[in-house]
């Protein structure tokens, strides 16, 4: 089924509710399907056939759901591009996808023009008032007063609905197709696990690229006749300030986004907003320390609840359900509605899962990506047969709940012992005066890597020295657990979609400091 009947559903039901704004552009759901409808026309006017793509390289803006939503309605696949993308990173996709049509933001006109790109796809712009024929306005107002009937495409359950592209830190960006029946079924979980009604608002600052914003988010609200608010660009005062006037019941956060609260918060206690309106309140991306968690409820007055997904996984794989408390460490229990779940240790597949053994996280079910676009080597590498190769150790307990230990290519072998970073982060975050902390191996002569800790402290009167006495003296780290190399760094590099960029630290810090 094309994944755009969900939508319209929505829009025969409730047309003249708020579908979604972005503090510039506000739209029913009225408003929105005839947008829509508008652009539909001119892709199948223009050649637009079933399967051709559609690329934008766009913030949170409403034209990014009128673009997606139009290009499922005539039969096309949405290429949502991370906009933190290079100009490199962009012709590289371009190259790989081939889309039909491009859509860019207007204040990235000159800087594209200026550097001499050529495009190998038409570029059309959004948020461009000039008089041309190159932009979403226009195009809008060609072929908005055209009666014809736009006739839904049909698609098939295994036809691809979405291309997402993967950030490209290893190498170059990989394209991850996600099939209508992918986003039906994720987009249905959701409704079910966190109980989603039109009453609902979502308000969201995970970008539309990351599946957090796409499809834990936006279409699940499109597709239940809530509404939503987005935020462009993030800052913890925008966001701040957008939730009181917004009153939203439903947001995610990432951890650095969580971080960036707390900071604020605590240089405007007298101000803190209101968010009693939030029913479900959603923290991922990586592994958030316990100590970050306690610091955002205690200031905020707000419960939080984990989410695990990947992009290869159409979003949401793991969580809780409205209502259900946050377990310490816990990412929640798998989403059994629309997947299958087992543990890959040792050339061994546990499954069901056993209490007590940790191990790769390996799923199969609706919801897995049937794998990368014009990489099928790539594809295969992600499996093991019939599941597939999340690339995150966990382990379980007696009641099912999944705990994060680490990336299987981020553990740290040191001496011989392993060394999971997120365990070692939670530690230091609990340490008065850490902000914020990354641990990643670095080499090391003598015991192959080295932990090694980057910190963002909370002034500057904090100290190296004043570090490694505190971890000396902690009890739960063992003496092979604690980071031997310390930096002190004003701020970690993030990811598009607001991870903390731990393949560049490895990168840039990849000289070994350790003596023999």
């Amino acid at each position: 089924m094309n994944l755009a009947q969900m939508i319209y559903q929505t829009v025969l039901q409730f047309p003249e509710r708020l579908a979604m704004t972005d503090g510039r552009v506000a739209l029913t759901y009225r408003e929105l399907h005839e947008r829509s409808m508008a652009v539909g026309r001119f892709f199948r006017h223009n050649g637009l056939n079933p399967g051709d793509r559609v690329l934008i390289w766009l913030p949170n803006v409403t034209d990014a759901m009128v673009l997606a939503y139009a290009t499922w309605w005539v039969g096309g696949v949405f290429v949502p591009l991370n906009t933190r993308f290079s100009v490199p990173d962009l012709l590289a996709v371009l190259d790989d996808a081939q889309p039909r049509f491009l859509f860019a933001l207007a204040d990235d006109r000159a800087r594209l023009e200026e550097k001499g790109i050529q495009m190998s796809s038409p570029v059309f712009w959004v948020g461009d008032t000039r008089g041309d024929e190159l932009n979403l306005v226009r195009i809008v107002q060609s072929y908005s007063g055209l009666t014809e009937p736009l006739a839904m495409e049909p698609r098939w359950d295994h036809e691809a609905a979405l291309l997402m592209y993967t950030s490209g830190t290893t190498g170059r960006p990989k394209g991850v197709i996600q099939t209508q029946r992918n986003n039906t079924a994720a987009v249905s979980m959701v409704h079910e696990c966190w109980q989603i009604s039109h009453l609902d608002r979502f308000l969201v600052s995970v970008p539309l690229f990351h599946v957090g914003g796409m499809q834990c988010a936006a279409l699940p609200a499109l597709t239940a006749g809530a509404a939503v608010s987005m935020l462009p660009r993030w800052s913890a005062e925008a966001w701040v300030s957008l939730a009181s006037a917004f009153h939203p019941t439903i947001t995610a956060l990432v951890t650095t986004m969580l971080v960036d609260l707390i900071r604020w918060a605590e240089e405007h206690t007298d101000t803190l907003p209101d968010l009693s309106s939030l029913r479900v309140t959603v923290m991922g991306g990586s592994s958030t320390p316990p100590a970050v968690v306690n610091r955002f409820q205690s200031l905020f007055g707000i419960h939080l609840i984990e989410l695990y997904g990947e992009t290869e996984l159409t979003g949401l794989s793991v969580t809780y359900r409205a209502g259900e408390a946050w377990r310490v460490g816990s990412m929640g229990k798998a989403q059994s509605q629309v997947l299958d779940t087992a543990l890959y240790t040792a050339g061994h597949i546990i499954h069901p899962l056993a209490f007590g053994i940790t191990g790769e996280l390996l799923f199969r079910g609706e919801t897995v990506s049937p794998g990368y676009w014009n990489q099928p080597d790539k594809t295969q590498e992600r499996h093991v047969g019939e599941w597939f190769r999340t690339g995150d150790m966990v382990s379980a307990d007696d009641e099912g709940y999944l705990y994060y230990r680490d990336r299987v290519d981020d553990m740290i072998v040191t001496g011989g012992e392993n060394v999971f970073p997120a365990e070692v982060e939670a530690v230091l975050s609990e340490i008065p005066g850490i902000r914020q902390v990354a641990v990643i191996g670095t080499p090391h002569p003598r015991w192959g890597e080295e932990v090694s800790a980057f910190i963002v402290p909370q002034n500057a009167d904090l100290s190296v020295e004043t570090i490694r006495v505190l971890i000396e003296n902690h009890p739960e780290l063992a003496s092979y657990k604690r980071p031997r190399r310390i930096e002190l760094v004003a701020s970690l590099p993030t990811t598009g979609s607001g991870k903390i960029n731990k393949a560049w630290l490895k990168k840039q810090y990849s000289q070994s400091e350790g003596d023999v």
